[in-house]
């Protein structure tokens, strides 16, 4: 793994460390309680203090992500959506979260969690036969 890491440009090796700082933020987010709404906003206020990372295309801060996500045991794809949300809100691309839901069997439902942005939607998996769930006016 050091030799793939070390095999990269050095604003591919910043982005996978700005990748995985996101993606740790993004855990620790989901294990403090509260509203889903109100730890977004949380980690909009970061993202916007922070300074810009490297420049990069939507492509490339989704394989930062990827790289990093990948290296981190138990994450699950929320952790991974909020990530890449973090990452693009820093670099100041405007993006939204998307949360579906679909059966699977008799009383069983499965969720997942995926970016859209500028029109193309992010995703680590398949978002094919999911209904996206349409957020409620949040109290602050």
């Amino acid at each position: 793994m050091l030799r793939k890491l070390a095999a990269l440009e050095a604003r591919q090796r910043a982005l996978v460390a700005y990748g995985l700082a996101w993606v740790l933020v993004a855990k620790v987010s989901l294990a403090v309680r509260g509203p889903l709404p109100r730890r977004q906003r949380a980690l909009d206020r970061l993202a916007a203090c922070l300074p810009a990372p490297p420049r990069c295309t939507r492509a490339e801060a989704a394989w930062a992500i990827t790289a990093a996500a990948r290296r981190v045991p138990g994450t699950r794809c929320l952790e991974w959506a909020l990530a890449l949300r973090g990452l693009f809100a820093q670099a100041r691309i405007a993006s939204q979260l998307r949360i579906g839901v679909t059966t699977d069997g008799p009383g069983a439902i499965r969720a997942h969690a995926w970016i859209e942005a500028d029109g193309e939607t992010w995703s680590w998996g398949d978002t094919d036969g999911y209904s996206v769930l349409r957020p409620h006016a949040s109290r602050t």
